[in-house]
């Protein structure tokens, strides 16, 4: 008797929660079922979840996949080469350079990039960019994928962007290489995933800057600035960056230009920052808090001729308030070791005379230079 009351027991409290959760319809079929005594029919209703009736997704064999994604990658860029160190070789099929889903690149944007630049055959700037490169590495807590030390880690990681290119074949290209903490899970730690080395390889018709590169306009964007751990990182998430040259492009800029709470002019998307002010000064904002690029250190480097000349009285880096940039006499933005822009409207106002100025040209001159017949920034690369 004990076991039977407990049963209906249980059965009353199932019966009053299904009541309370039905809807009117069901509570109406409920009640229809039920005889005049009270007693429930053999076929009372049941609640259940809409069934989703939908055409099923292809299942696809690795052969159809491969056909498909070839016909949807056309009219993109074509990389030239990649290495993957997951699989420790390079391919040149560019439906074949992939990553996995599950890599924490993706999952978590828990990964990190650099650049650098291959003209007439060389390597240029590879050495500066690794440096970076394995700095951002170190603030984003990836370990090595390569050696037991960073030095070791770097002569690798050089050795295998080299081989890289000359699988490629191309002599003009840009390069990009990222490490992440790796494929394993989709979860939010990067505890028990395989640090990854990745290497692409695009060609490029062209990789010299130009004294007469197209003029920019710039707008100031409305975007937050990153904290600092993540604007002197370069990571992968470029969320913010690609935002700040949405926001001068919508208004017929290129690449956008930040300013900070406190009124200074910080970076531009991709790029950083140079004036020449009223007084001959060329000066570019500190690093403090945004990207130390490896272009405009080479750019002040190279600038120092133009004090010995008198075209400069200076060169500086220092914080610069943007309603004094916006008073100066050359703007330009600068990045990607070749990539030299002059700007010369900014906000609707022009910079000095609104005309490309003569320190541009001299700085384009001098940094072509040095690509073409420099040394100590360069590799020979072994080309078959």
């Amino acid at each position: 008797r004990l076991l039977e009351t407990a049963a209906a027991t249980a059965a009353a409290r199932a019966a009053a929660r299904a009541g309370a959760s039905a809807t009117p319809q069901s509570r109406a079929t409920a009640t229809a079922s039920t005889t005049s005594g009270g007693e429930s029919s053999p076929v009372a209703a049941e609640a259940r979840a809409p069934r989703l009736d939908v055409a099923p997704v292809p299942v696809l064999s690795a052969e159809d996949y491969l056909s498909k994604l070839r016909t949807a990658l056309q009219g993109m860029v074509r990389p030239a080469a990649m290495y993957n160190s997951l699989v420790g070789g390079v391919v040149t099929d560019p439906e074949l350079m992939c990553i996995p889903l599950h890599d924490h690149a993706v999952v978590r944007g828990h990964a990190v990039f650099d650049t650098c630049t291959v003209v007439g055959g060389r390597l240029y700037r590879l050495d500066a960019h690794l440096d970076r490169h394995l700095s951002s590495a170190q603030k984003a807590r990836i370990p090595l994928p390569f050696g037991a030390s960073v030095e070791e880690c770097k002569e690798e990681m050089r050795s295998i962007i080299a081989q890289t290119v000359v699988a490629s074949g191309v002599r003009e290209a840009s390069v990009r290489y990222y490490t992440s903490v790796g494929p394993g899970d989709f979860r939010i730690l990067p505890y028990g995933c395989r640090p990854a080395f990745y290497v692409v390889v695009i060609e490029q018709p062209s990789m010299l800057p130009s004294e007469d590169e197209p003029s920019l306009s710039e707008y100031t964007a409305e975007v937050p600035l990153k904290p600092a751990l993540l604007a002197t990182t370069k990571t992968n998430n470029y969320l913010l960056n690609s935002l700040t040259a949405m926001s001068s492009h919508d208004r017929g800029g290129g690449f956008g230009i930040l300013v900070d709470s406190d009124g200074n002019v910080a970076e531009s998307s991709i790029c950083n920052c140079l004036f020449v002010m009223p007084d001959r000064r060329l000066v570019t904002p500190p690093f403090d808090a945004i990207l130390a690029g490896t272009t405009v250190q080479k750019i002040l480097e190279l600038a120092e001729p133009l004090v010995q000349e008198g075209v400069l009285s200076g060169i500086s880096q220092e914080q610069v308030a943007a309603a004094d940039a916006s008073d100066c006499l050359e703007m330009m933005i600068a990045g990607g070791d070749v990539h030299i822009a002059p700007v010369t409207r900014w906000d609707d106002r022009p910079i000095g005379d609104g005309e490309v100025g003569p320190v541009f040209k001299r700085i384009v001159q001098l940094v072509k230079q040095h690509i073409e017949n420099g040394i100590e920034d360069h590799y020979e690369l072994p080309y078959p």
